[in-house]
């Protein structure tokens, strides 16, 4: 005979039940406790109208018959009183199901661990109001209950050999186990499925690593209990720990002068990234404790890192020499003077936008070398872009009648790109869209052509200054959103369209945390790539940093979201999230941790884990 734990969930189901039989006795008694009370009010009035002789007869009748029954109790042998624990063994009581204590079996008591994929059961007693002896478990063949069914027989429960699980299996139980990884932090929040993919199994196996057991990847009886217990440790990325988000976070802390070498980089949590993650956490005001968790990826990844780097006032001769790149490059209009000083760092951000890397104006090891490199892009306005500089130049676009002065608000959107294209086509410029030294100059000049009378293009918002004056020229040259206009009409189509194309052909891709493409993503990482691709201006955000961005209009009502829209949700937690691109209809496109893929995901409207997770869209387009 062997004893084995009873499913946390299944103790939770006859708690509820024991709840409801309370309730049920509850009622029960009060009803009966009315009943006594009329039938004794009923009693009394009958008595009320008898002569006070018959009662006193009564009551000296009942007197004489308690004396008796006494008086014999006292005076005949009987049977010795039954103890108290004769009953103890009997099993799951209600009372036990109710009691909170009563709860899953304590993991540290069981026996063995987990080798070759097979839970070993439980061999350590525990109190018998938690196990039940059964004969030897058999294995589940087809046709029997899934891997977590119970059944209750006669007050008793009756549970069926627990299944291991493990990658190729399908079954409702691993849904389960996902949404339970995703709050422990050791799977990105998605909504749960009941596939065990690659991903699910590479999750189990961090989890049996980071909690002591054998890290096997088969989520048996032993993983499963912990797993769902209160015992169960939280995800931290720490020593000795490998993966691609492991290499995510020392490529930023390299970013962030933190890691010295490019060569220690290695999606290897070594002595060295421990050494770079404690000097992070103690310069950011963290607790440096070396361990990778929610609040250090987060500082890691936002504006507001403190970096291992220059800092305002330093003077140095390689500050001088960044100074001299940024401004050949355009970012910097100031004198090289070796001092890094807030103008610099303005031009910095600047090279980070538009070179792909986080905006935080942080002139570390990695920023250096790609403002130092041949392959560093020359600053231009583009899409996406904000600020000053863009509504300085869509006032002069607006002088010269490419498009309505209404429209210079500073942000550079489609209506600024289309009237960039129709002043470089008028101009005999390269028909790009985009700002650069050679447009700025020409704009600013005063040999620049307005747009054709026949464009007006102050009346139709620069997009149709675009059309009349430069669509047939430009169409060539639009990097094919002029094919995309024609199915659509509006400027706007032209850029959604395009992300979309970008984003679909990138379906089966891998999921890998901290990934940003071109062939493995995460999901706040796939919306950035595919925004970069098609040619929006935008730093990397996490999908915690989605949340507070001001770059893009709000949408707050998931009804009223569009095609092209960046969906943000939350994830088990607020600490936790998720994006996505909307495609309409209720579809999204993303990268999914519980499918492990880019995917299309179709219950964005209509199933119930999106909707109830929605925080807000964001209009880019």
């Amino acid at each position: 005979m062997k004893k084995i734990h009873v499913k946390k969930s299944t103790v939770r189901k006859f708690r509820r039940a024991g709840k409801q039989i309370k309730r049920s006795a509850r009622f029960a008694a009060q009803s009966a406790g009315r009943g006594l009370y009329l039938g004794f009010r009923s009693l009394s009035r009958t008595l009320m109208r008898l002569p006070v002789k018959t009662i006193w007869i009564g009551v000296g009748a009942i007197s004489t018959a308690l004396v008796l029954v006494i008086v014999l109790a006292l005076a005949l042998p009987g049977r010795a009183p039954a103890t108290a624990n004769a009953d103890a063994a009997e099993p799951w009581s209600i009372s036990a199901m109710a009691d909170p204590a009563a709860d899953a079996p304590n993991i540290m008591e069981t026996a063995g661990g987990e080798n070759g994929g097979n839970d070993a059961l439980p061999a350590a007693d525990v109190p018998d109001t938690q196990t039940l002896d059964t004969p030897e478990v058999q294995t589940r063949s087809e046709g029997e209950p899934t891997a977590a069914d119970a059944a209750v027989t006669d007050g008793a429960i009756d549970m069926t050999a627990f299944k291991e699980l493990s990658e190729g299996d399908d079954d409702p139980l691993v849904s389960e186990i996902q949404a339970r990884l995703m709050e422990l932090g050791y799977m990105d929040s998605d909504e749960p499925t009941e596939h065990y993919g690659p991903l699910t199994k590479k999750s189990v196996k961090a989890f049996q690593a980071h909690n002591g057991l054998n890290s096997d990847g088969v989520c048996g009886l032993t993983t499963y209990t912990l797993l769902v217990s209160d015992n169960a440790k939280v995800y931290v990325m720490q020593s000795g720990d490998e993966g691609e988000d492991v290499e995510s976070v020392q490529q930023r802390l390299y970013e962030l002068g933190y890691i010295t070498s490019k060569s220690n980089v290695t999606g290897t949590f070594g002595e060295k990234t421990d050494e770079a993650v404690k000097e992070f956490q103690k310069a950011n005001k963290l607790t440096n404790d070396g361990k990778v968790g929610d609040k250090t990826i987060e500082t890691l990844f936002s504006e507001d890192a403190v970096g291992k780097c220059f800092r305002i006032g330093d003077k140095d001769d390689t500050i001088k020499s960044v100074q001299k790149r940024l401004k050949k490059l355009g970012y910097y209009k100031g004198d090289a003077t070796g001092e890094y000083t807030k103008t610099t760092a303005s031009a910095v951000k600047k090279f980070q936008a538009i070179n792909g890397l986080v905006v935080d104006g942080q002139l570390g090891p990695s920023t250096k070398d790609a403002i130092l490199s041949n392959d560093a892009q020359a600053y231009v306005m583009q899409l996406g872009d904000s600020g000053s500089d863009v509504e300085k130049v869509q006032k002069q676009l607006a002088k010269l009648n490419y498009m309505r002065s209404a429209n210079a608000t500073g942000y550079f959107g489609e209506k600024t790109e289309d009237a960039v294209k129709a002043f470089q086509t008028r101009n005999k410029l390269h028909s790009d869209g985009k700002v650069g030294s050679g447009t700025y100059s020409a704009l600013f000049s005063s040999s620049a052509k307005k747009a054709k009378s026949t464009s007006t293009g102050g009346s139709s918002s620069g997009s149709g200054s675009s059309g009349s004056g430069s669509s047939g020229s430009s169409g060539n040259s639009g990097s094919g959103s002029s094919g995309s206009s024609g199915n659509s009409g509006s400027s706007d189509s032209k850029g959604i369209e395009k992300m979309i194309d970008i984003a679909e052909s990138k379906l089966g891709c891998s999921y890998v945390s901290g990934a940003k493409g071109p062939n493995n993503f995460d999901c706040s990482g796939f919306v950035y790539y595919c925004l970069r691709q098609s040619g929006v201006s935008v730093s990397y955000m996490t999908s915690i940093g989605w949340r507070t961005t001001s770059k893009f209009k709000r949408i707050s009502s998931l009804k009223d979201c569009k095609r092209g829209d960046i969906l943000v949700f939350s994830g088990t937690t607020m600490a936790k999230g998720h994006v996505g691109i909307y495609l309409g209809d209720g579809k999204m496109i993303d990268a999914g941790s519980s499918e492990g893929c880019v995917r299309i995901t179709k219950t964005v409207l209509s199933g119930k884990y999106w909707p109830s997770h929605f925080l807000m869209a964001y209009r880019v387009f």
